[in-house]
Protein backbone atom coordinates (compact mmCIF):
# COMPACT_ATOMS: atom_id res chain seq x y z
CA UNK A 1 0.00 0.00 0.00
CA UNK A 2 2.66 2.50 0.68
CA UNK A 3 6.20 1.49 -0.34
CA UNK A 4 9.14 0.94 2.46
CA UNK A 5 12.47 2.47 1.02
CA UNK A 6 15.75 0.64 3.10
CA UNK A 7 15.89 4.52 4.50
CA UNK A 8 12.39 4.41 5.42
CA UNK A 9 13.16 0.78 7.39
CA UNK A 10 16.69 2.54 8.77
CA UNK A 11 14.21 5.70 9.80
CA UNK A 12 11.45 3.00 11.70
CA UNK A 13 14.06 1.24 13.44
CA UNK A 14 16.33 4.21 15.11
CA UNK A 15 12.88 5.72 16.20
CA UNK A 16 11.84 2.26 17.94
CA UNK A 17 15.64 2.04 19.36
CA UNK A 18 15.05 5.56 20.62
CA UNK A 19 17.96 7.21 18.92
CA UNK A 20 16.02 9.59 16.85
CA UNK A 21 12.66 11.66 17.81
CA UNK A 22 9.43 10.51 16.78
CA UNK A 23 7.15 12.21 14.41
CA UNK A 24 4.08 11.50 15.85
CA UNK A 25 3.23 10.03 19.13
CA UNK A 26 -0.23 8.91 20.89
CA UNK A 27 0.48 8.97 24.45
CA UNK A 28 -0.56 6.78 27.94
CA UNK A 29 -3.65 5.48 25.76
CA UNK A 30 -5.81 2.74 26.25
CA UNK A 31 -4.62 0.46 23.83
CA UNK A 32 -6.59 -2.33 21.87
CA UNK A 33 -4.37 -5.42 20.90
CA UNK A 34 -6.65 -7.29 17.97
CA UNK A 35 -4.22 -10.29 18.26
CA UNK A 36 -4.90 -11.40 21.83
CA UNK A 37 -8.49 -9.01 22.10
CA UNK A 38 -6.39 -7.31 25.24
CA UNK A 39 -6.65 -3.94 25.83
CA UNK A 40 -3.36 -2.86 27.52
CA UNK A 41 -2.17 1.06 28.66
CA UNK A 42 1.13 2.09 26.39
CA UNK A 43 1.89 4.72 23.72
CA UNK A 44 2.87 4.53 20.30
CA UNK A 45 5.15 6.35 18.25
CA UNK A 46 4.77 7.05 14.91
CA UNK A 47 7.77 7.63 11.98
CA UNK A 48 6.69 9.35 8.53
CA UNK A 49 3.56 7.18 7.90
CA UNK A 50 4.49 3.96 9.86
CA UNK A 51 4.07 2.96 14.03
CA UNK A 52 7.22 2.51 15.00
CA UNK A 53 7.09 1.46 18.59
CA UNK A 54 4.21 0.57 20.68
CA UNK A 55 4.44 -0.72 24.53
CA UNK A 56 5.66 1.48 27.76
CA UNK A 57 8.51 3.16 26.79
CA UNK A 58 8.70 6.97 27.28
CA UNK A 59 10.28 8.45 23.66
CA UNK A 60 12.32 10.85 22.90
CA UNK A 61 10.36 14.44 22.62
CA UNK A 62 12.08 16.60 19.24
CA UNK A 63 10.95 19.75 18.27
CA UNK A 64 8.71 18.67 15.82
CA UNK A 65 7.25 15.82 17.31
CA UNK A 66 3.26 16.24 17.60
CA UNK A 67 2.03 14.76 20.95
CA UNK A 68 -1.52 13.82 21.21
CA UNK A 69 -2.62 12.83 25.24
CA UNK A 70 -4.70 9.78 24.84
CA UNK A 71 -4.83 9.32 28.81
CA UNK A 72 -8.30 7.87 29.83
CA UNK A 73 -9.24 7.10 26.22
CA UNK A 74 -8.85 3.84 23.98
CA UNK A 75 -7.15 3.41 20.88
CA UNK A 76 -8.04 0.86 18.13
CA UNK A 77 -7.04 0.22 14.31
CA UNK A 78 -8.44 2.42 11.81
CA UNK A 79 -11.69 1.16 10.46
CA UNK A 80 -11.52 -1.21 7.34
CA UNK A 81 -14.59 -1.61 5.14
CA UNK A 82 -13.88 -5.06 3.02
CA UNK A 83 -16.80 -3.54 0.65
CA UNK A 84 -17.90 -0.77 0.34
CA UNK A 85 -19.05 1.30 -3.00
CA UNK A 86 -17.43 4.83 -3.31
CA UNK A 87 -18.56 6.05 -6.90
CA UNK A 88 -22.68 6.69 -7.14
CA UNK A 89 -23.54 10.14 -6.99
CA UNK A 90 -20.35 10.97 -4.74
CA UNK A 91 -16.99 10.12 -5.93
CA UNK A 92 -14.44 8.87 -4.12
CA UNK A 93 -12.41 12.21 -3.02
CA UNK A 94 -15.24 13.90 -1.68
CA UNK A 95 -16.73 10.46 -0.20
CA UNK A 96 -12.80 9.53 1.42
CA UNK A 97 -12.40 13.47 2.19
CA UNK A 98 -15.82 12.68 4.96
CA UNK A 99 -15.43 9.09 6.06
CA UNK A 100 -12.35 9.70 7.29
CA UNK A 101 -13.96 11.76 9.50
CA UNK A 102 -15.74 8.73 11.30
CA UNK A 103 -12.89 6.45 11.60
CA UNK A 104 -12.62 4.42 8.33
CA UNK A 105 -8.55 4.66 7.07
CA UNK A 106 -9.02 1.93 4.12
CA UNK A 107 -12.04 1.12 1.88
CA UNK A 108 -12.68 -1.23 -0.41
CA UNK A 109 -14.37 -0.10 -3.37
CA UNK A 110 -16.30 -1.97 -5.76
CA UNK A 111 -15.72 0.10 -8.71
CA UNK A 112 -17.70 -1.65 -11.05
CA UNK A 113 -19.95 1.17 -11.13
CA UNK A 114 -17.51 3.56 -11.63
CA UNK A 115 -15.21 1.83 -14.57
CA UNK A 116 -18.54 0.96 -16.56
CA UNK A 117 -19.15 4.91 -16.65
CA UNK A 118 -15.72 5.79 -17.33
CA UNK A 119 -13.57 3.01 -18.82
CA UNK A 120 -10.51 1.20 -17.69
CA UNK A 121 -8.74 4.67 -19.18
CA UNK A 122 -10.67 6.97 -17.38
CA UNK A 123 -10.38 4.85 -14.28
CA UNK A 124 -6.75 4.36 -14.46
CA UNK A 125 -7.03 8.26 -14.37
CA UNK A 126 -8.13 7.81 -10.88
CA UNK A 127 -5.99 5.23 -9.92
CA UNK A 128 -2.74 7.75 -10.70
CA UNK A 129 -4.64 9.97 -8.06
CA UNK A 130 -6.11 7.97 -5.42
CA UNK A 131 -3.08 7.64 -3.37
CA UNK A 132 -3.54 11.22 -2.00
CA UNK A 133 -7.35 11.09 -1.16
CA UNK A 134 -7.95 11.23 2.86
CA UNK A 135 -7.86 7.31 3.16
CA UNK A 136 -6.53 4.48 0.91
CA UNK A 137 -8.40 2.61 -1.30
CA UNK A 138 -8.25 -0.49 -2.93
CA UNK A 139 -10.28 -1.87 -5.75
CA UNK A 140 -13.02 -4.41 -7.59
CA UNK A 141 -12.61 -4.61 -11.12
CA UNK A 142 -15.14 -5.55 -12.85
CA UNK A 143 -15.54 -9.26 -14.76
CA UNK A 144 -18.76 -9.68 -15.91
CA UNK A 145 -20.57 -6.37 -16.47
CA UNK A 146 -22.74 -6.02 -17.54
CA UNK A 147 -24.39 -9.26 -15.74
CA UNK A 148 -26.04 -10.87 -18.91
CA UNK A 149 -23.85 -9.46 -21.76
CA UNK A 150 -26.56 -11.15 -24.55
CA UNK A 151 -29.02 -9.09 -23.26
CA UNK A 152 -27.15 -5.85 -22.16
CA UNK A 153 -25.74 -4.76 -25.21
CA UNK A 154 -22.65 -6.71 -25.11
CA UNK A 155 -19.87 -6.80 -22.89
CA UNK A 156 -18.13 -3.71 -21.72
CA UNK A 157 -14.29 -5.60 -21.44
CA UNK A 158 -12.05 -7.63 -22.96
CA UNK A 159 -10.17 -10.00 -20.91
CA UNK A 160 -7.46 -8.04 -21.75
CA UNK A 161 -8.31 -4.78 -19.97
CA UNK A 162 -8.72 -6.64 -16.68
CA UNK A 163 -5.54 -8.19 -17.08
CA UNK A 164 -3.85 -4.95 -17.53
CA UNK A 165 -5.43 -3.48 -14.49
CA UNK A 166 -4.58 -6.40 -12.16
CA UNK A 167 -0.98 -6.66 -13.56
CA UNK A 168 -0.44 -2.62 -13.37
CA UNK A 169 -1.71 -1.62 -10.42
CA UNK A 170 -1.54 -3.65 -6.97
CA UNK A 171 -4.33 -1.15 -5.66
CA UNK A 172 -6.75 -3.90 -7.98
CA UNK A 173 -7.26 -6.51 -5.43
CA UNK A 174 -10.34 -8.11 -6.68
CA UNK A 175 -12.94 -8.76 -9.38
CA UNK A 176 -15.62 -6.98 -8.00
CA UNK A 177 -18.85 -8.75 -6.52
CA UNK A 178 -19.76 -11.51 -9.49
CA UNK A 179 -23.94 -10.84 -9.00
CA UNK A 180 -24.63 -13.51 -12.46
CA UNK A 181 -23.71 -16.27 -10.38
CA UNK A 182 -25.75 -18.88 -12.57
CA UNK A 183 -23.02 -17.97 -15.33
CA UNK A 184 -20.84 -19.81 -13.37
CA UNK A 185 -22.84 -22.69 -12.75
CA UNK A 186 -23.65 -23.19 -16.14
CA UNK A 187 -19.97 -23.04 -16.43
CA UNK A 188 -19.63 -20.43 -19.20
CA UNK A 189 -15.71 -19.81 -21.04
CA UNK A 190 -16.09 -16.24 -20.90
CA UNK A 191 -16.50 -15.72 -16.86
CA UNK A 192 -14.29 -18.86 -16.04
CA UNK A 193 -11.56 -17.51 -17.67
CA UNK A 194 -11.55 -14.13 -16.20
CA UNK A 195 -12.36 -15.50 -12.56
CA UNK A 196 -8.77 -18.42 -13.60
CA UNK A 197 -6.68 -15.22 -14.82
CA UNK A 198 -7.82 -13.16 -11.27
CA UNK A 199 -6.81 -16.36 -9.31
CA UNK A 200 -3.71 -16.95 -11.34
CA UNK A 201 -2.70 -13.24 -10.19
CA UNK A 202 -3.48 -14.01 -6.72
CA UNK A 203 -6.48 -11.62 -6.66
CA UNK A 204 -9.96 -12.23 -4.88
CA UNK A 205 -12.99 -13.24 -6.35
CA UNK A 206 -16.01 -11.13 -4.44
CA UNK A 207 -19.20 -12.95 -4.68
CA UNK A 208 -23.21 -12.08 -4.88
CA UNK A 209 -24.64 -15.59 -3.64
CA UNK A 210 -27.50 -14.35 -2.96
CA UNK A 211 -30.09 -16.93 -2.95
CA UNK A 212 -27.60 -19.81 -3.32
CA UNK A 213 -28.64 -22.87 -2.07
CA UNK A 214 -25.52 -25.01 0.10
CA UNK A 215 -25.14 -26.99 -3.23
CA UNK A 216 -24.62 -24.37 -5.37
CA UNK A 217 -22.53 -22.39 -2.94
CA UNK A 218 -20.57 -25.55 -3.06
CA UNK A 219 -19.80 -25.32 -7.23
CA UNK A 220 -19.60 -21.66 -6.79
CA UNK A 221 -16.48 -21.85 -4.33
CA UNK A 222 -15.07 -24.38 -6.16
CA UNK A 223 -15.17 -22.04 -9.15
CA UNK A 224 -13.02 -19.65 -7.17
CA UNK A 225 -14.91 -17.22 -5.08
CA UNK A 226 -13.43 -16.08 -1.99
CA UNK A 227 -16.18 -13.72 -0.42
CA UNK A 228 -19.89 -13.03 -0.14
CA UNK A 229 -21.85 -10.33 1.44
CA UNK A 230 -25.58 -11.42 0.83
CA UNK A 231 -26.17 -13.68 3.88
CA UNK A 232 -29.40 -12.59 5.14
CA UNK A 233 -30.72 -15.47 6.77
CA UNK A 234 -28.50 -17.81 9.88
CA UNK A 235 -28.56 -20.67 7.18
CA UNK A 236 -27.20 -18.22 4.71
CA UNK A 237 -23.98 -17.38 7.48
CA UNK A 238 -23.44 -20.72 8.40
CA UNK A 239 -23.24 -22.45 4.74
CA UNK A 240 -20.45 -19.80 4.12
CA UNK A 241 -18.51 -19.98 6.68
CA UNK A 242 -18.33 -23.60 6.35
CA UNK A 243 -17.43 -23.82 2.99
CA UNK A 244 -14.48 -21.67 3.67
CA UNK A 245 -15.95 -18.24 2.20
CA UNK A 246 -14.88 -15.06 3.89
CA UNK A 247 -18.35 -13.96 4.60
CA UNK A 248 -18.97 -9.99 4.87
CA UNK A 249 -22.28 -9.62 7.11
CA UNK A 250 -23.52 -6.30 5.74
CA UNK A 251 -25.36 -2.95 7.16
CA UNK A 252 -26.16 -0.39 4.50
CA UNK A 253 -28.72 1.83 2.74
CA UNK A 254 -30.32 -0.45 1.11
CA UNK A 255 -30.60 -3.10 3.33
CA UNK A 256 -29.32 -4.39 7.01
CA UNK A 257 -28.85 -7.92 8.06
CA UNK A 258 -27.39 -7.28 11.61
CA UNK A 259 -30.61 -8.34 13.74
CA UNK A 260 -30.92 -11.26 12.00
CA UNK A 261 -26.90 -12.45 11.75
CA UNK A 262 -25.57 -10.99 14.75
CA UNK A 263 -26.27 -13.51 17.44
CA UNK A 264 -25.27 -16.15 14.94
CA UNK A 265 -21.77 -14.38 15.06
CA UNK A 266 -21.24 -14.82 18.65
CA UNK A 267 -21.79 -18.91 18.25
CA UNK A 268 -19.20 -19.19 15.33
CA UNK A 269 -15.56 -18.74 14.79
CA UNK A 270 -14.83 -14.73 13.66
CA UNK A 271 -11.53 -15.27 11.88
CA UNK A 272 -13.90 -15.04 8.32
CA UNK A 273 -16.22 -13.08 9.31
CA UNK A 274 -16.13 -8.97 8.33
CA UNK A 275 -18.52 -6.09 8.87
CA UNK A 276 -18.99 -4.32 6.08
CA UNK A 277 -21.30 -0.70 5.08
CA UNK A 278 -22.14 -2.86 0.77
CA UNK A 279 -23.23 1.04 -0.12
CA UNK A 280 -24.12 4.10 1.96
CA UNK A 281 -25.74 6.96 0.90
CA UNK A 282 -25.08 10.94 1.12
CA UNK A 283 -27.78 11.22 3.61
CA UNK A 284 -27.20 8.30 5.52
CA UNK A 285 -23.80 9.17 5.19
CA UNK A 286 -24.57 12.19 6.83
CA UNK A 287 -27.21 11.31 9.33
CA UNK A 288 -25.45 8.21 10.80
CA UNK A 289 -22.05 7.93 9.58
CA UNK A 290 -20.49 4.83 8.43
CA UNK A 291 -18.26 2.32 9.51
CA UNK A 292 -18.54 3.59 12.94
CA UNK A 293 -22.11 3.55 12.60
CA UNK A 294 -22.08 0.04 11.20
CA UNK A 295 -19.91 -1.05 14.14
CA UNK A 296 -22.04 1.09 16.28
CA UNK A 297 -25.15 -1.15 15.32
CA UNK A 298 -23.22 -4.27 15.25
CA UNK A 299 -22.78 -3.19 19.15
CA UNK A 300 -26.31 -2.89 19.70
CA UNK A 301 -27.31 -6.00 17.97
CA UNK A 302 -25.26 -8.08 20.77
CA UNK A 303 -21.84 -8.24 19.73
CA UNK A 304 -18.81 -7.62 22.29
CA UNK A 305 -17.35 -3.97 21.28
CA UNK A 306 -14.06 -5.74 20.85
CA UNK A 307 -15.53 -8.35 18.23
CA UNK A 308 -17.07 -5.95 16.16
CA UNK A 309 -13.91 -3.83 15.69
CA UNK A 310 -11.99 -7.01 15.06
CA UNK A 311 -14.13 -7.85 12.32
CA UNK A 312 -13.60 -4.55 10.70
CA UNK A 313 -9.97 -3.78 10.89
CA UNK A 314 -7.80 -7.21 11.60
CA UNK A 315 -9.78 -9.69 9.69
CA UNK A 316 -10.43 -7.49 6.63
CA UNK A 317 -7.06 -6.83 6.66
CA UNK A 318 -5.91 -10.79 6.52
CA UNK A 319 -8.52 -11.02 3.59
CA UNK A 320 -7.26 -8.83 1.54
CA UNK A 321 -3.66 -10.04 2.32
CA UNK A 322 -2.64 -6.88 4.00
CA UNK A 323 -2.39 -7.93 7.89
CA UNK A 324 1.33 -6.33 7.20
CA UNK A 325 0.62 -3.38 6.74
CA UNK A 326 -2.90 -2.31 7.98
CA UNK A 327 -5.24 -3.71 10.58
CA UNK A 328 -3.60 -3.52 14.01
CA UNK A 329 -1.83 -1.32 15.95
CA UNK A 330 1.70 -3.04 15.87
CA UNK A 331 5.41 -2.02 14.55
CA UNK A 332 5.78 -1.88 11.02
CA UNK A 333 2.50 -1.45 10.05
CA UNK A 334 0.74 1.63 8.50
CA UNK A 335 -0.16 4.48 11.60
CA UNK A 336 -4.11 4.12 11.24
CA UNK A 337 -4.80 4.67 14.40
CA UNK A 338 -8.66 6.05 16.32
CA UNK A 339 -8.98 7.61 19.49
CA UNK A 340 -11.93 6.60 21.26
CA UNK A 341 -13.94 8.35 24.34
CA UNK A 342 -15.27 4.43 24.82
CA UNK A 343 -14.49 0.98 22.83
CA UNK A 344 -18.25 1.20 22.75
CA UNK A 345 -18.04 4.33 20.82
CA UNK A 346 -16.73 3.97 17.69
CA UNK A 347 -17.47 7.21 16.42
CA UNK A 348 -13.14 8.39 17.11
CA UNK A 349 -12.63 12.33 18.36
CA UNK A 350 -9.64 12.12 16.55
CA UNK A 351 -8.07 10.11 13.80
CA UNK A 352 -4.37 9.91 12.34
CA UNK A 353 -4.38 7.90 9.05
CA UNK A 354 -0.98 7.28 7.79
CA UNK A 355 0.81 9.10 10.12
CA UNK A 356 -0.99 12.22 10.08
CA UNK A 357 -3.83 13.99 11.84
CA UNK A 358 -6.62 13.41 9.31
CA UNK A 359 -9.24 14.06 11.65
CA UNK A 360 -9.93 16.11 15.01
CA UNK A 361 -13.74 16.13 16.60
CA UNK A 362 -15.12 15.12 13.68
CA UNK A 363 -13.70 18.19 11.54
CA UNK A 364 -11.61 17.14 7.93
CA UNK A 365 -7.99 18.45 8.72
CA UNK A 366 -6.51 17.18 5.16
CA UNK A 367 -6.70 19.52 2.23
CA UNK A 368 -8.94 17.72 -0.53
CA UNK A 369 -7.75 16.06 -2.90
CA UNK A 370 -10.14 16.67 -6.08
CA UNK A 371 -10.86 13.94 -8.35
CA UNK A 372 -9.61 13.91 -11.73
CA UNK A 373 -11.03 15.60 -14.92
CA UNK A 374 -12.49 12.29 -16.38
CA UNK A 375 -15.63 13.89 -17.00
CA UNK A 376 -17.34 11.53 -19.48
CA UNK A 377 -14.04 11.94 -21.95
CA UNK A 378 -13.26 7.96 -21.68
CA UNK A 379 -17.50 6.64 -22.17
CA UNK A 380 -18.90 9.56 -23.85
CA UNK A 381 -23.02 9.39 -25.22
CA UNK A 382 -22.82 8.69 -28.71
CA UNK A 383 -25.78 10.50 -29.38
CA UNK A 384 -26.69 14.34 -28.54
CA UNK A 385 -30.01 14.02 -28.27
CA UNK A 386 -33.87 12.55 -28.41
CA UNK A 387 -36.58 13.04 -30.57
CA UNK A 388 -40.06 12.60 -29.22
CA UNK A 389 -41.02 10.35 -31.75
CA UNK A 390 -38.71 7.87 -29.63
CA UNK A 391 -40.85 7.43 -26.97
CA UNK A 392 -43.75 6.27 -29.12
CA UNK A 393 -44.81 2.26 -28.63
CA UNK A 394 -46.39 0.23 -31.54
CA UNK A 395 -49.68 -1.68 -30.36
CA UNK A 396 -49.12 -5.33 -31.74
CA UNK A 397 -52.53 -6.38 -30.96
CA UNK A 398 -51.44 -7.24 -27.26
CA UNK A 399 -54.94 -7.71 -24.57
CA UNK A 400 -52.27 -7.62 -21.62
CA UNK A 401 -48.75 -6.38 -20.95
CA UNK A 402 -46.29 -7.10 -18.20
CA UNK A 403 -45.53 -4.58 -15.98
CA UNK A 404 -42.62 -4.27 -13.63
CA UNK A 405 -44.18 -3.31 -10.48
CA UNK A 406 -41.92 -1.97 -7.94
CA UNK A 407 -42.44 -3.56 -4.32
CA UNK A 408 -39.68 -1.96 -2.06
CA UNK A 409 -36.54 0.35 -2.64
CA UNK A 410 -34.97 -3.15 -5.37
CA UNK A 411 -37.45 -5.56 -5.37
CA UNK A 412 -40.02 -5.87 -8.16
CA UNK A 413 -42.17 -8.22 -9.42
CA UNK A 414 -44.62 -8.70 -12.95
CA UNK A 415 -48.08 -7.87 -13.22
CA UNK A 416 -50.67 -8.15 -16.67
CA UNK A 417 -52.60 -5.28 -17.30
CA UNK A 418 -55.23 -4.22 -19.85
CA UNK A 419 -53.20 -2.62 -22.53
CA UNK A 420 -54.22 1.53 -23.25
CA UNK A 421 -54.09 2.16 -27.16
CA UNK A 422 -54.52 5.30 -28.57
CA UNK A 423 -54.16 5.14 -32.75
CA UNK A 424 -52.10 2.39 -32.97
CA UNK A 425 -49.85 3.28 -29.97
CA UNK A 426 -49.52 1.68 -26.17
CA UNK A 427 -49.86 4.59 -23.42
CA UNK A 428 -49.62 5.29 -20.31
CA UNK A 429 -52.16 4.90 -17.51
CA UNK A 430 -51.42 8.09 -15.19
CA UNK A 431 -54.84 7.12 -12.96
CA UNK A 432 -53.55 3.71 -12.24
CA UNK A 433 -49.66 5.13 -11.85
CA UNK A 434 -48.88 3.14 -15.07
CA UNK A 435 -45.87 4.87 -16.83
CA UNK A 436 -43.93 4.41 -19.97
CA UNK A 437 -40.24 3.37 -19.25
CA UNK A 438 -37.63 3.53 -21.66
CA UNK A 439 -33.33 2.53 -21.23
CA UNK A 440 -30.54 2.85 -23.86
CA UNK A 441 -27.07 2.53 -23.06
CA UNK A 442 -24.37 5.35 -23.87
CA UNK A 443 -22.70 3.23 -26.43
CA UNK A 444 -25.21 2.37 -28.77
CA UNK A 445 -28.86 3.86 -29.43
CA UNK A 446 -31.17 0.83 -28.70
CA UNK A 447 -33.75 1.82 -26.47
CA UNK A 448 -35.43 -1.10 -23.89
CA UNK A 449 -39.37 -0.62 -23.91
CA UNK A 450 -41.64 -1.38 -21.01
CA UNK A 451 -44.55 -0.42 -18.57
CA UNK A 452 -43.85 0.51 -14.82
CA UNK A 453 -45.92 1.11 -11.29
CA UNK A 454 -45.19 2.24 -7.88
CA UNK A 455 -43.55 5.01 -8.30
CA UNK A 456 -46.48 6.64 -7.33
CA UNK A 457 -45.96 10.76 -8.70
CA UNK A 458 -47.36 12.95 -10.59
CA UNK A 459 -44.73 13.66 -12.92
CA UNK A 460 -44.86 13.73 -16.42
CA UNK A 461 -40.88 12.79 -17.39
CA UNK A 462 -37.81 11.46 -15.23
CA UNK A 463 -34.57 11.11 -17.06
CA UNK A 464 -31.31 9.63 -15.42
CA UNK A 465 -27.68 8.88 -16.00
CA UNK A 466 -27.59 6.85 -12.92
CA UNK A 467 -28.87 3.45 -14.34
CA UNK A 468 -27.07 0.22 -12.35
CA UNK A 469 -24.88 -1.05 -13.98
CA UNK A 470 -24.19 0.09 -17.48
CA UNK A 471 -25.14 3.33 -16.33
CA UNK A 472 -26.68 4.69 -19.66
CA UNK A 473 -30.15 6.90 -20.30
CA UNK A 474 -33.51 6.44 -18.36
CA UNK A 475 -36.07 7.59 -19.32
CA UNK A 476 -39.54 6.93 -17.58
CA UNK A 477 -42.74 8.86 -17.51
CA UNK A 478 -46.87 9.50 -18.51
CA UNK A 479 -45.56 12.88 -21.46
CA UNK A 480 -43.93 12.09 -23.87
CA UNK A 481 -42.95 16.00 -24.50
CA UNK A 482 -42.07 15.66 -20.66
CA UNK A 483 -39.80 12.73 -21.27
CA UNK A 484 -38.07 14.40 -24.12
CA UNK A 485 -36.80 17.52 -22.15
CA UNK A 486 -36.36 15.64 -19.39
CA UNK A 487 -33.57 13.29 -21.64
CA UNK A 488 -32.33 16.15 -23.28
CA UNK A 489 -31.36 17.91 -20.28
CA UNK A 490 -29.14 15.06 -18.62
CA UNK A 491 -27.52 14.73 -22.24
CA UNK A 492 -26.99 18.14 -22.07
CA UNK A 493 -26.01 18.50 -18.63
CA UNK A 494 -23.12 15.40 -19.45
CA UNK A 495 -25.18 13.21 -16.77
CA UNK A 496 -27.48 13.61 -14.23
CA UNK A 497 -31.12 13.63 -13.30
CA UNK A 498 -34.20 15.49 -13.93
CA UNK A 499 -37.56 16.06 -13.21
CA UNK A 500 -40.00 17.77 -15.50
CA UNK A 501 -43.72 18.22 -15.43
CA UNK A 502 -45.83 20.04 -18.09
CA UNK A 503 -42.97 21.55 -19.62
CA UNK A 504 -41.06 22.56 -16.71
CA UNK A 505 -37.71 21.72 -15.15
CA UNK A 506 -38.75 20.78 -11.52
CA UNK A 507 -35.79 19.27 -10.28
CA UNK A 508 -32.07 18.82 -11.67
CA UNK A 509 -28.97 17.58 -10.21
CA UNK A 510 -26.08 17.25 -11.83
CA UNK A 511 -23.58 14.64 -12.30
CA UNK A 512 -20.29 15.53 -14.38
CA UNK A 513 -17.94 12.89 -13.37
CA UNK A 514 -18.58 9.85 -15.83
CA UNK A 515 -22.37 10.93 -16.01
CA UNK A 516 -22.52 8.87 -12.48
CA UNK A 517 -20.89 11.31 -9.51
CA UNK A 518 -20.94 15.06 -8.36
CA UNK A 519 -18.50 16.80 -6.91
CA UNK A 520 -20.34 18.00 -4.71
CA UNK A 521 -19.13 17.64 -0.75
CA UNK A 522 -21.58 15.03 0.94
CA UNK A 523 -23.26 17.83 3.08
CA UNK A 524 -24.15 19.54 0.16
CA UNK A 525 -25.13 16.35 -2.04
CA UNK A 526 -27.38 14.73 0.66
CA UNK A 527 -29.13 18.00 0.78
CA UNK A 528 -29.62 18.26 -2.84
CA UNK A 529 -30.42 14.11 -3.19
CA UNK A 530 -33.70 15.36 -0.24
CA UNK A 531 -35.31 17.83 -2.09
CA UNK A 532 -34.94 15.78 -4.99
CA UNK A 533 -36.79 12.69 -3.40
CA UNK A 534 -38.98 15.73 -1.63
CA UNK A 535 -40.27 16.33 -5.11
CA UNK A 536 -41.38 12.82 -6.24
CA UNK A 537 -43.08 12.43 -2.15
CA UNK A 538 -44.65 16.27 -2.89
CA UNK A 539 -46.14 15.03 -5.68
CA UNK A 540 -47.33 11.45 -4.29
CA UNK A 541 -44.89 8.90 -4.24
CA UNK A 542 -44.47 6.57 -0.92
CA UNK A 543 -41.28 5.11 -1.71
CA UNK A 544 -38.49 6.38 0.59
CA UNK A 545 -36.01 6.74 -2.09
CA UNK A 546 -37.46 7.51 -5.72
CA UNK A 547 -34.08 8.20 -6.85
CA UNK A 548 -32.28 5.04 -5.77
CA UNK A 549 -35.71 2.73 -6.57
CA UNK A 550 -35.27 3.78 -10.52
CA UNK A 551 -32.07 3.98 -11.07
CA UNK A 552 -32.08 0.32 -9.82
CA UNK A 553 -34.75 -0.64 -12.46
CA UNK A 554 -31.84 -1.97 -14.68
CA UNK A 555 -29.65 -3.75 -12.46
CA UNK A 556 -30.13 -7.56 -13.71
CA UNK A 557 -29.68 -9.41 -10.84
CA UNK A 558 -32.51 -8.56 -8.36
CA UNK A 559 -36.16 -9.81 -8.55
CA UNK A 560 -38.16 -10.22 -10.57
CA UNK A 561 -38.46 -7.79 -13.76
CA UNK A 562 -35.90 -5.01 -15.14
CA UNK A 563 -35.96 -3.05 -18.06
CA UNK A 564 -32.88 -3.87 -20.28
CA UNK A 565 -31.72 -2.44 -23.92
CA UNK A 566 -33.64 -5.37 -24.85
CA UNK A 567 -36.65 -4.85 -23.48
CA UNK A 568 -38.40 -6.20 -20.07
CA UNK A 569 -36.26 -8.59 -18.32
CA UNK A 570 -37.85 -11.45 -16.46
CA UNK A 571 -35.03 -12.17 -13.91
CA UNK A 572 -36.27 -15.95 -12.74
CA UNK A 573 -36.59 -17.09 -16.20
CA UNK A 574 -33.96 -15.42 -17.55
CA UNK A 575 -35.97 -13.59 -20.75
CA UNK A 576 -37.16 -10.73 -22.23
CA UNK A 577 -40.82 -11.13 -21.68
CA UNK A 578 -42.04 -7.53 -23.55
Amino acid sequence: MIEKTLKDVKGIIRVSNGETAPDLIVKDAEILDVFSRNIFKGNIWVYKSWIAYVGEKEPPIGGETIVIDAKGYFVVPGYIDAHGHADLFYNPSTFADFVVTKGATTVFSDAHDMINAIGVDGFIEVLKTSDKFAVKFLWGVPAAYPPYPKIEGGELFSIHEIWKLFSRYKECVSISELSPYTRVLHGEDNILERMLMARSLSKNIEGHTLGASYDKLNALVAAGITSCHESIRESDLKNRVRLGLYTMIRHSSIRSDFEQLCPVINSLPIDSMMLVSDGVFAVDLLEKGYMDHVIKKAIDFGLDPVVAIIMSTLNPARYFRLDGEVGSISPGRIADVLILEDIKEPTPIKVVERGRVASDKGSLELKTTPFPEVRNKYNPFVFKGVEIHEFSMEWHGEDTIPVIDILDRTVTRRIDVPVRVVGKQMVSQRENDIRKIFYTRRDLKKWGRGFVRGIGADIGGFASSIAHETHGLLVSGFDDTDMQIAANTVLKMGGGIVLVDKGSILYSLSLPNGAIMSDLNIMELAEELKRGNNIFKAKGSILDDPIWTMGFLTFTSIVELRITVSGVYDVRKGTIIF
